[in-house]
């Protein structure tokens, strides 16, 4: 039942690093899930939790914020164009580690912070060369309305309380940033705002999915700060190789991955016989009594809508614990032919085929987590992904994921009555979810 300052004077005698200016935190999915306090317990760090130590100047910390010093939680996010919006709107996606970041506050401009951050970026993004950085007066004014927005970023006493996680695909259904109305002139910007700035500063909340405006003293929140790329210049100045690189240490070489299963083996294992335990006997009815016995489930029919909980969280005398193994799904053609008793019509393969619409998403652990879900449209047949007030278009190999929690499926001749009927005077059907043309649609209704 250790606590966070045992962890960190451990770490000291294998880094040489104080032990004072060490942050733990539980890092899922490209955000922070968990900032560790000082005294508090790491009881509850698993196995499968990816758990990072930073380093920060002076002895600060998440919620124990100096007079001299703020603690800035940071995260990474690439701009993406959008599909369904016209061009004023862009999608938002987490990407590579978030920092944790120790700011003085005399230095909490938008301008300082954007040249501290990059100063910590620098060991893999490159700084643009003379000639990038002049790229015209015309180029100039747009960069104006795109440099980090001055201001001022005050520190607050508590952490925000929203701690989930999610997929890492944003969506933010606003427009770009227009320039502060009280920003000053043209003769009052310093040299260095004429050049390219490779990036943009906005604050967010504690999942990185909304932004919010400026945060000051009386907030009592947390402030959190994304920085926004735009795709070409994460490709051009980012080295994604160098950012994700580690040295894995001897210690962690015995970790064995653990490796996914396919759907079809979970409801083959659903449908077997099972021998009941000591502890968990059978009460006949006839007898009496409690009695050694096997149970056996079977399917005689299959619904239209079939949906798929899968067994998430272990419990045991001796554990309790959430899974986190990778459960293979397939999108389209399920089939339960094999697992119904007494088929009913043989001849219609439709009746026992099934197509993924949907799937909901559990972050967290046994005590608390977060929501989110994958849908197909059936009208354009687009997968879009929710996370709160976020959506987002995806690929079909985002949905599959090791949060996978509920799985829904839409039997294929429910998709086919469902399926308008064009006229002749109408375009053809989209396919659905990026399936192929003559494909079924999904109904999510």
């Amino acid at each position: 039942n250790s606590a966070r300052a045992d962890l960190c004077v451990a770490l000291a005698k294998h880094t040489g690093m104080s032990p004072e200016r060490m942050m733990v935190a539980d890092v899922f999915s490209h955000r922070f899930y968990k900032i560790y306090q000082l005294e508090e317990s790491l009881s509850s760090i698993l196995d499968r939790d990816d758990i990072f130590i930073y380093e920060v100047s002076g002895r600060s910390a998440i919620g124990e914020n100096s007079r001299e010093d703020v603690v800035l939680p940071i995260y990474l996010r690439e701009r993406t164009p959008a599909r369904d919006y016209n061009n004023s709107y862009y999608g938002l996606m987490l990407f590579g580690h978030p920092l944790l970041v120790s700011v003085p506050r005399d230095r909490l401009s938008w301008d300082a912070l954007y040249h501290i951050l990059l100063y910590r970026l620098s060991r893999y993004v490159t700084r643009p060369s003379s000639d990038d950085e002049d790229d015209g007066d015309e180029k100039d004014i747009e960069d104006k309305d795109n440099i980090p927005k001055p201001g001022h970023v005050a520190g607050a006493s508590s952490q925000d309380s929203g701690a989930g996680s999610g997929g890492a695909q944003l969506w933010s259904r606003r427009r770009k940033p227009a320039p502060v109305d009280n920003s000053p002139g043209p003769s009052h910007w310093p040299q260095r705002a004429r050049r390219k700035h490779l990036f943009t500063l906005q604050t967010v909340n504690s999942n990185g999915t909304s932004d919010r405006s400026t945060f000051n003293e009386d907030t009592h929140a947390q402030p959190y700060i994304a920085i926004d790329w735009e795709p070409e210049m994460k490709k051009r100045y980012y080295d994604e190789v160098e950012a994700e690189g580690y040295v894995k240490h001897d210690c962690v070489g015995y970790v064995l991955k653990k490796a996914p299963v396919r759907l079809q083996e979970c409801i083959e294992l659903f449908t077997t016989v099972e021998t009941l335990e000591k502890e968990n006997p059978w009460f006949c009815p006839t007898c009496k009594q409690h009695q050694l016995a096997t149970k056996k489930l079977d399917l005689w029919m299959l619904p239209e809508t079939l949906i798929i909980h899968l067994k998430r969280f272990s419990y045991t005398k001796f554990s309790r614990e959430k899974l986190d193994t990778l459960v293979e799904f397939p999108i389209r053609d399920l089939d339960f032919s094999e697992f119904v008793i007494k088929p009913q019509n043989e001849s219609a393969p439709e009746l026992y085929k099934y197509d993924l619409i949907a799937v909901s998403n559990h972050y967290g652990g046994l005590r608390d987590g977060h929501y989110t879900t994958f849908a197909c449209n059936k009208d354009s047949g687009q997968s879009d992904y929710f996370d709160d007030n976020s959506v987002s278009p995806v690929t079909e190999n985002q949905i599959e994921s090791k949060a996978a929690y509920v799985l829904f499926y839409q039997r294929q001749d429910v998709a086919r009555r469902l399926q308008p009927q064009p006229s002749s005077s109408d375009p053809p059907a989209s396919p659905a979810c990026g399936s192929p043309p003559n494909s079924e649609f999904m109904d999510v209704n």
